[in-house]
Parts: C-alpha cells; structure tokens; sequence
C-alpha cells in the first residue's frame, strides 16, 4: 500500500467520493484517475473501498457512510436494484462546489448542501416543483420507520414513470439522448410523478392518462362526464355495427402509428390494450351485452398479467378521450378493408417455414434461417399481431428487423401473396368439405 499523503480530507455531511477525490485533486494537483483509477460512478467493491479510505485518509467504515448502497440499505444489507439509475456526470454543484452523494439519482436536481439548482435551463416555476419532490423523495428514502420492501417499490413505481413517461408510448417526442436524466427535464416530471408513485394504482392512472394524451386526446374533467361518455359510447357502437367490424375484424395490435415489429415492450401493452377495448366493445354493439371480464379473459387472456394493458384498457374504454381514440380505429380498420383476423391466425398458426421455392423469388439467401422468418413475417404482416402471440419465437425480435429491412417492395408483395394463397387454399378446402357433405346429406334423403 502506498504511504498516506500529507493532506487528508474532512468529508461534509452527505458528500460524495467523487467529490471528496475532486477535492483533494485540487489540494495537491494530482489527478482523480491517478488518485482512484477504477473511477467511482458505480457501486464500490470491498477491495476498493479499502484503498481508497487509504487514500483519502478517511476511516473505511466513515467512508462506507457516504454511498449510496449504505444509505439505502434495509434490513440484513438488502439493497434496492433501482439506485443505480444515475446520471452519467458526478453533480458536482457549481454554486457550493460540493457534489452530494444524493445528486447522482436521477431525480435529484437541486444541491441537497447549499438547494441550487444543478441546472440553469430549469426555469423558476419548475425548479420549484422538482425541489418539492426531491425533497419528499429524499425524506422517504431516508426515513427510519419506512421498510426496506416500502422503500424499494416506490422507487421502483417512480422508476416506471420515469422510464415510461420519458421512453414509452407516452413520450409526447423524440428526446435527445440522456434528456431524461437531465435536471430540466425531471423539473417538468416532478409534479405529478412524486404523489402518483404513491400507490400502483395512482401510478398506473398516470401512465394511462399520459399516454391517451399521446394518442391525440388530452383529457378533458369538464368533457368527461357520464352523459358526454355515453353518447360517445353508443356512436362508437353505431360505427361498429354501420362498418361491418366484428370481434374477429379486430387484430392481436391496434397502434395508430407503429408496426408491432417497430413496437418496444411498452408499445405492444398498448397496442394489445386498444385491441382488446375494441374488441369488447364490438362484442357489446353486436350482442347487446357486455361481454365480462372471465369471457375476455377465455378468449384472450388474463389481464392480471399484464397490468400496463388492463390500465390501458380501463382509460380507453372509460373516458371521453379514450372513446374517441376507440371510433378513429374503427374508421381506420375500415379504409384498409374488413379482414377475419381471427381466421388469418387459425390458418397461419401451422406456417413455420417458408418453402425455398418461395424465397428463391426475393433478395435473400435462401437459408432454413430466412425460411423461417420468412413465416415469422407473413404471420406479423397478415395477422397485425405480435411476436410474443405468436407460434414463433420472441428472441427472433432482432432478426426479424434486419431481414425486414433487407426486403425490397416487390419481396414484400411476393411474401403476402404466398400467405393469401395459403389462406385461400384453406378456405377452399373448408367449403368443399362443407359441399360435400351436403351432397351426402341430400343422397342419404332420396335414398330414404
């Protein structure tokens, strides 16, 4: 171990290592990377730590006080997962010159020491909104009586929204890389995000009410009344029933701007959430009936599993603005032409691969590889589902993009006839056994 050095540090309240090495690299001119050369952006081993207290002349277990793993920490050592969600610089304050250990969580965007803000972009009446909720967040997460499980969800819960409002279906544009963990833009975050990340519920309300704001329609408390709610309902209805679109009219995902092959995780909730609300509606308009929770759940699934899709479903099919959204997708499915989805996924269901004779007419190799996500296409194409509905493989995500990017038009066309000829063969032979066994029926009778 090397000597110690002639000046040590006397670390303030709550600093960071990062600061403290900052410090002393001022005080004797000595680099940061020579002074600590493994960096201390992520979590410190023990082997680290050891050195380092060295080196700061700082005592180990002092030292261990001022990360974040100790001060997070729950019963029996457990740490919470989501505290390494960080911002990529140190948050060396530029007011104080000091930089808190607290500054490096991405929702911390004033100075915890000295309370000015990390960031000059963030405009007053914002800034006040973010110091809000830093602080209660760094009240709950310091505080004695809270449980280590209490703490650890909601950071997760606040977590979803970050991540959700900033990179999912929600996101109101395209961001510059790494804006979401810039303090300006947790400042316009911050009002809503900390209460709602109170409870599963509240957090899931505001993912729902966000993203219908996404979709085209901002939610409206004066528009959304029960009366406003029912005369959209029943022309939504009337458009079901005047269009011809069925329950079986209605595809896996419905997105009005995205592909399911181009849709993230996010995305897909989404798009299985305004299929599945239209699809209860058009059983509705065309029974009368509402069809109940344990029927949707025989016909498609459990929405206990996928709680971002039951949120979806519940906005989209019990506000204003999520009928409206309901009625735009009706009229669109009927200018791209009525299709049975539900006979497309019977019949291509068995479609594995596709035959080399087939793919010897596009620009791709023929290999088993493409044959199979030759199938794995026209499945996605003629159905309008999902990879993960469907008889192939999620983990063929990837490669499915790049060999739909390699397709020229005209691959594309020779594809999706090869698919409607599969469709067409099939039905072909279901009403030729349909003739013939009217003509057994109508034999059996002259001969009776």
């Amino acid at each position: 171990m090397t000597p110690p050095l002639p000046v040590s540090i006397d670390p303030y309240p709550d600093e960071s290592i990062a600061s403290m090495l900052r410090r002393l690299s001022t005080t004797t001119g000595i680099p940061v990377h020579t002074l600590h050369p493994y960096g201390v952006s992520g979590r410190l081993t023990d082997r680290q730590i050891g050195p380092l207290a060295h080196t700061l002349g700082v005592p180990t277990r002092r030292l261990r006080t001022h990360t974040l793993h100790h001060r997070l920490a729950g019963r029996h050592g457990r740490k919470p997962a989501s505290i390494e969600l960080r911002r990529s610089d140190t948050s060396i304050c530029s007011a104080c010159g000091i930089g808190s250990l607290w500054s490096g969580l991405v929702w911390v965007s004033h100075c915890p020491s000295c309370r000015s803000v990390l960031d000059d972009g963030v405009t007053a009446d914002r800034a006040a909104h973010a110091l809000q909720m830093q602080d209660a967040f760094l009240r709950s997460m310091q505080a004695p009586n809270l449980g280590f499980t209490d703490r650890r969800l909601r950071l997760l819960r606040l977590l979803r929204l970050h991540v959700h409002l900033a990179t999912g279906p929600a996101t109101t544009g395209v961001q510059p890389a790494g804006s979401w963990q810039a303090p300006a833009w947790i400042a316009g975050f911050a009002e809503h995000a900390w209460p709602a990340s109170r409870t599963v519920q509240a957090t899931r309300d505001l993912i729902g009410e966000r993203t219908l704001t996404h979709l085209g329609e901002t939610p409206a408390p004066e528009d959304d009344c029960a009366t406003v709610r029912q005369v959209l309902h029943d022309r939504l209805h009337d458009r079901l029933r005047g269009s011809g679109i069925t329950e079986a009219a209605i595809p896996d995902y419905l997105h009005p701007r995205h592909r399911a092959l181009d849709a993230d995780a996010a995305g897909e909730d989404l798009g299985h959430g305004i299929a599945r609300a239209l699809r209860r509606e058009a059983i509705h308009a065309a029974t009368g009936a509402r069809p109940t929770a344990a029927q949707l759940e025989e016909r498609y699934g459990d929405l206990r599993k996928q709680p971002m899709t039951a949120t979806y479903v519940h906005h989209l099919s019990n506000t204003a603005a999520g009928l409206r959204i309901l009625a735009r997708e009706v009229d669109r499915l009927a200018r791209a032409g009525i299709a049975d989805y539900r006979y497309r996924r019977a019949v291509l269901t068995t479609l594995h691969s596709v035959p080399t004779s087939t793919l010897a007419l596009i620009a791709v190799p023929r290999t088993p590889r493409n044959q199979r996500l030759a199938a794995a296409w026209i499945w996605l194409e003629l159905t309008q589902g999902t990879l993960g509905l469907s008889p192939h493989h999620a983990g063929m995500r990837r490669d499915l993009r790049a060999f739909d990017q390699a397709l020229l038009g005209e691959d594309r066309l020779i594809l999706i006839e090869y698919g409607h000829q599969l469709l067409g063969a099939v039905a072909d032979d279901v009403a030729r056994g349909a003739q013939q066994t009217v003509t057994r029926a109508a034999s059996h009778a002259d001969a009776g």
